[in-house]
C-alpha cells in the first residue's frame, strides 16, 4: 500500500512538472491505489461483518470512520378540523423550495378520489365534507422537474 502511495506521489510530481506522458502514468497509479483501497475496505468490512458486536471498534482501529446512519425526520401529513363544520385543514411538509401540491380526498375508503385543487403552499382547506364522516386524504408534491408519487 505504501509503495502505491509513493508511486502516485512521484507520478503526481512528474505530472505537475509537465513531463511528457506523466499525466497518463499518474492516472494509472491513482487507479491502482484506488483499487487497493477498495480491496482493503472490503477486507475490513468482511472482518467487521464476522463480529457485529465489535464491528465499530474494528473499523475504527483500521483508521476508517464508521458511517453513521442518517436520521431523517418523519414526514408529516396531518388533517385537522377546519374553522367551519364539514371542513378540514390539510398540512404537510415542504417537498422543495419551489413546489406545488395536488390534494385529493376519498369518502369511499380510497376506491375513488376527488380532486381538492392544487396549491403552492403546504396547506389547504377542504370544505363541503359531511360532518363526522370518515374521509381519506392524500397529496402529491411536484416541482419543475416533475411530479412525485
Amino acid at each position: 500500500m505504501t509503495e502505491a502511495i509513493t508511486e502516485l506521489q512521484t507520478a503526481e510530481t512528474a505530472a505537475l512538472a509537465r513531463t511528457k506522458g506523466a499525466v497518463a502514468v499518474r492516472n494509472e497509479k491513482r487507479a491502482a491505489l484506488v483499487t487497493l483501497l477498495q480491496q482493503l475496505r472490503g477486507q475490513i468490512q468482511t472482518v467487521a461483518d464476522g463480529s457485529p458486536e465489535t464491528a465499530g471498534s474494528l473499523i475504527e482501529s483500521a483508521g476508517i470512520a464508521v458511517k453513521k446512519t442518517p436520521v431523517r425526520a418523519k414526514r408529516t401529513f396531518t388533517a385537522k378540523p377546519g374553522a367551519v363544520s364539514g371542513s378540514v385543514l390539510l398540512v404537510t411538509h415542504a417537498a422543495a423550495r419551489r413546489a406545488f401540491y395536488e390534494w385529493q380526498y376519498s369518502a369511499e375508503g380510497g376506491t375513488s378520489w376527488v380532486a381538492a385543487g392544487s396549491t403552492l403552499k403546504t396547506s389547504t382547506t377542504v370544505a363541503g365534507l359531511t360532518p363526522e364522516a370518515s374521509v381519506m386524504f392524500r397529496y402529491r408534491a411536484g416541482t419543475n422537474t416533475g411530479e412525485g408519487d
